[in-house]
C-alpha cells in the first residue's frame, strides 16, 4: 500500500471534503491563508474564520497593516482563535520576518524555503508545510494528527513527521493522472496533496471520536486496505 492507494480509497468513500475553506480556489486571500496557519494552532477552523473576519472588519488585510498593529490590538482581533496573546506575537514575528527578508508576500511565495520557515519561532513542520503548500503552491503534503490516526488505523506506525509524510506522499506523483481521472478533472500535484489532506481530515471528522475509530470507520478502513484495524 502507498499514499496513492489510500487516496483512491478515500475518494471511494464519498467524503464531504470539498467545502473546506483552505482548499484551492475557495476565496481566501494569500494574507488570510498565511494568517490562518498560525491561528489554527490548537483550535478549530470555525474559530479561525471568526478571527479572520475580525481582521477583515478592522481593515487588516495586508502584511504591512498587520505589522502596524500593537500586539495587544492584534490579540483582541484574533481572540476567537484562542491563545491569542501567543498567536499575536507569533504572527507579528512571522510577518516582520517576511517583510524584512522578502519585501512582500509575492516575493516570499516565490523564494521562501522550508528551512527559512522552520527558523521562525512558533512554526513547526506542519505549519511550515501548510504555508508552502496552501500559500506557495509547493508540491508537499501537510500531515497532522488526523494523518497519524489514519495511519495507525491502517496498521502503520511512524516515528517521525517526515516518515509519515513520505508514506502518504508515496505514489501520488507517479499516479497523478489516474487520480485526476477519478476526480474528473486535471489538478496540479500541489492541489492533489491539498485534496488528499482534505480527504484525511474529512475521514477523521466523520469516523473518529477522539482517537477511537468508530465501527463504521473500521469497515471503511478495511475497504481502503487496512489489514490490522486499530480502534
Amino acid at each position: 500500500m502507498n499514499g496513492a492507494d489510500i487516496f483512491r480509497g478515500l475518494l471511494g468513500l464519498n467524503l464531504a471534503y470539498e467545502s473546506f475553506d483552505w482548499l484551492e480556489g475557495r476565496g481566501l486571500s494569500g494574507f488570510e491563508i498565511l494568517s490562518s496557519v498560525v491561528l489554527t494552532q490548537n483550535t478549530n477552523w470555525n474559530n479561525v474564520l471568526k478571527a479572520l473576519a475580525n481582521l477583515k472588519s478592522a481593515h487588516i488585510t495586508t502584511l504591512e497593516g498587520l505589522k502596524s498593529l500593537e500586539n495587544e490590538a492584534l490579540a483582541r482581533l484574533i481572540k476567537p482563535s484562542g491563545f491569542y496573546n501567543t498567536k499575536a506575537k507569533r504572527l507579528k514575528t512571522l510577518v516582520e520576518a517576511i517583510l524584512q527578508d522578502f519585501g512582500d508576500l509575492e516575493n516570499f511565495k516565490l523564494e521562501v524555503s522550508r528551512e527559512w520557515l522552520l527558523g521562525v519561532k512558533g512554526l513547526g513542520e506542519e505549519s511550515a508545510d501548510g504555508i508552502l503548500n496552501y500559500l506557495c503552491g509547493r508540491e508537499i503534503l501537510v500531515v497532522d494528527r488526523y494523518t497519524q490516526r489514519l495511519a495507525s488505523a491502517l496498521g502503520y506506525e511512524f516515528e517521525s513527521y517526515g516518515d509519515l509524510q513520505e508514506f502518504f506522499q508515496s505514489g501520488v506523483e507517479a499516479e497523478a493522472e489516474g487520480l485526476c481521472e477519478i476526480l474528473g478533472r486535471k489538478a496540479p500535484l500541489y492541489e492533489l496533496y491539498q485534496i488528499l489532506h482534505a480527504l484525511i481530515v474529512a475521514f477523521a471528522k466523520e469516523y473518529f471520536r477522539g482517537k477511537k475509530l468508530s465501527e463504521r470507520g473500521a469497515e471503511c478502513v478495511r475497504k481502503i486496505g487496512g489489514q490490522n484495524v486499530a480502534n
